[in-house]
């Protein structure tokens, strides 16, 4: 049972290599859907939100892998 997990998440690995950032990707996504579904916020606003919110975690996560290269 532990080798087919392990082989599970080496092949999920190929696909979403850093854990952190796939999950905050899903996570924000989460919040502007549930932005349209109750209808929160003006309609024009969500679509800059989700690219702000997007943009935001991609710099964030570039800095935190520069962080670390820089070592």
């Amino acid at each position: 049972m532990n080798v087919l997990r392990a082989i599970g998440m080496e092949i999920l690995g190929l696909f979403v290599e850093d854990w952190i950032f796939a999950l905050a990707i899903a996570i924000w996504l989460g919040v502007i859907a549930a932005a349209v579904a109750f209808g929160i916020g003006p309609p024009a606003g969500r679509g800059p939100a989700l690219f702000l919110g997007l943009a935001a975690i991609l710099t964030a996560s570039v800095a935190r892998a520069a962080g670390q290269y820089r070592k």
